[in-house]
């Protein structure tokens, strides 16, 4: 199907590897087998309710053999930015608990007060409510920054879709009249620009692999990798004309890229 020979996949998880607790049938074998031939894989996950850690955990629990070296997600992203630019920042976060310690561990101080704040983090939290969003609107409209892990509208699980990070981030951004100030998560090429650097790979022999448009495709463009969107997720055949920009390549699952490979 292609004359590229493709020495990395860079994979969505939610809707592209696993809908909630429940891998993608043939994800497994794809993995498998691909890995035996040397294909190297990561996982990009705007996820930031756990660690790359955690992610991977869950993941090997799923059935997947994979290592926490294999995982990046936006929450990496940004704890690797703060600590990289601001290491001296007192931050605010609206987000859960592994983000929260992760945040901790990376020697960054994070208060509980609004006051004297210098980045306002916003994350998925199911714990979210409106004395959240009074606390990082008035951080915000005190002249702090507005820092957010992702924009997913909704993530799916077993039986459908529900609510994502960037609800969340827009009630804070409406509340504060202020959009973020930096996003970390797909479609920003960060979390593919990080796996590039693991992997030692150039972006011309690799591939990433989701089942969104609007982060995993864009996200592949910005970095100018190729992309294959599968239709196990987010997006439908039906959907793909209202895009002004186009996957390399769109199948129906992630088993089914390995024509790519034969």
């Amino acid at each position: 199907m292609t004359s590229k020979r493709y020495l990395g996949i860079l994979a969505d998880l939610d809707g592209t590897i696993n809908r909630g607790d429940m891998l993608i049938p043939g994800a497994r074998e794809i993995y498998d087998e691909l890995s035996s031939r040397g294909v190297r894989w990561m996982f990009l996950s705007n996820n930031a309710t756990r660690t790359a850690a955690l992610l991977a955990r869950r993941i090997e629990s799923l059935g997947l053999d994979v290592t926490a070296d294999q995982v990046v997600n936006s929450a990496s992203a940004l704890i690797r930015c703060l600590s990289r630019e601001r290491p001296e920042a007192r931050v605010y976060v609206v987000g859960e608990p592994p983000l929260i310690e992760a945040i901790k561990d990376a020697g960054i101080t994070v208060v509980d007060d609004s006051r004297d704040v210098d980045i306002v983090v916003a994350a998925m939290d199911r714990e979210f409510g409106y004395a959240k969003l009074a606390n990082a609107q008035g951080a915000i409209c005190s002249g702090a920054a507005f820092w957010a892990t992702n924009l997913d509208p909704s993530v799916p699980v077993e039986n459908g879709i529900r609510p994502g990070a960037g609800a969340i981030i827009a009630a804070i951004a409406t509340a504060a009249e202020h959009p973020p100030d930096r996003v970390f998560g797909k479609p920003s090429p960060d979390l593919a620009f990080i796996a590039l650097e693991q992997m030692g790979l150039s972006a011309d022999v690799c591939l990433v692999v989701g089942d969104r448009m609007t982060t995993d495709v864009l996200c592949a463009r910005n970095a100018g990798i190729d992309s294959a969107l599968v239709l196990t997720g987010a997006i439908s055949r039906e959907d793909l004309p209202r895009f002004s920009y186009a996957p390399d390549y769109i199948f129906d699952s992630i088993a089914d890229i390995r024509v790519l490979f034969e």
